[in-house]
C-alpha cells in the first residue's frame, strides 16, 4: 500500500496560523486550524481503504489536546528535527522505513483539498521520481517520492519564500529527478488567503465536491454578523 503524511502543528491559542493573527484571535487561529484538520480527516475517510495515513505533528508532548478527533485509522508520530526541512526529510525517513514505496506529505492548510487531488498525485508517482503540489504563493503544499531525496529539503531554500517551488525543482532537474505536479492549491496561511476562501463560498465554487464543511461553519459562525466581518478585515 502507499502512504499519506499529513505534516502539522497542534492547533494550540498563540501557537498556530499566526499570520492570521492579524484578523483572528489566538484562540480563534486554533479554532479555524482544527477546523481544517477535521475536514481533511473526512477527505481521509475516502482514502483509508487502499492508503495508509500518518500525521506527524509537533510540539512533541502534545497529541493530547487533539486525540479525541483523531481517526482510529491514522498513525500520530511527533516531528524531529530543528528546522522545517529536516523534519520534512525525518518524516519520510521514519514512513519509509516500514517498508512503503509510494509516500506523499502534505500541509494541513488545504481544507478544501479533494480525494481525486490525493490520487492523481499518487498517479503521477507511477512515471514520475517526485510529485509537488504547488501554491499560489510559490510553495507547495505537497511532495510525494518513492525513495528519500533528502536534498530536496536543502534549508537554504528559506521555507515560507516564494522560491521554494522553483528552488525544490531546480534542485530534482539538478539531480536528474523527474517532477509531476499535483493540482495547484491555496493555502490558508494569511489575511488574503481567508479572504479568497470566503469569496469562493460566496460564489458557491465547492458545488459537487466535498465541502470543508467545518472550516466554512467556523468562519461563519465566527463572523456571522458578515457586515462587521467585511469591515474589520478591510481594516
Amino acid at each position: 500500500m502507499d502512504a499519506l503524511i499529513l505534516m502539522s502543528r497542534v492547533p494550540i491559542p498563540g501557537k498556530t496560523k499566526t499570520r492570521l493573527m492579524e484578523i483572528l484571535t489566538g484562540d480563534e487561529c486554533a479554532g479555524i486550524h482544527q477546523s481544517f484538520l477535521l475536514d481533511l480527516f473526512h477527505i481521509f475517510q475516502f482514502l483509508k481503504k487502499d492508503i495508509h495515513i500518518f500525521l506527524t505533528y509537533t510540539p512533541e508532548r502534545s497529541i493530547n489536546k487533539i486525540e479525541g478527533f483523531i481517526p482510529h485509522f491514522i498513525n500520530c508520530f511527533p516531528q524531529k528535527g530543528k528546522s522545517l526541512g529536516e523534519r520534512m526529510a525525518n518524516a519520510f525517513q521514519h514512513v519509509f522505513e516500514q517498508g512503503y514505496h509510494k509516500i506523499i506529505l502534505m500541509g494541513s492548510d488545504i481544507p478544501d483539498i479533494q480525494p481525486f487531488d490525493i490520487r492523481n498525485a499518487f498517479e503521477k508517482l507511477n512515471d514520475h521520481d517526485i510529485c509537488l503540489g504547488p501554491t499560489f504563493d510559490g510553495g507547495y503544499y505537497l511532495i510525494g517520492m518513492k525513495s528519500l531525496y533528502a536534498q530536496l529539503f536543502d534549508d537554504h531554500l528559506k521555507w515560507g519564500n516564494k522560491s521554494v517551488f522553483e528552488g525544490t525543482v531546480d534542485i530534482a532537474n539538478s539531480a536528474g529527478l523527474k517532477v509531476g505536479l499535483a493540482a495547484k492549491h491555496r493555502d490558508i496561511d494569511t489575511k488574503e488567503d481567508l479572504i479568497e476562501f470566503m469569496k469562493r463560498v460566496d460564489k458557491k465554487e465547492f458545488k459537487n465536491k466535498i465541502l470543508p464543511r467545518n472550516t466554512i461553519e467556523f468562519i461563519q459562525n465566527c463572523w456571522s454578523d458578515k457586515y462587521y466581518a467585511q469591515r474589520h478585515i478591510k481594516g
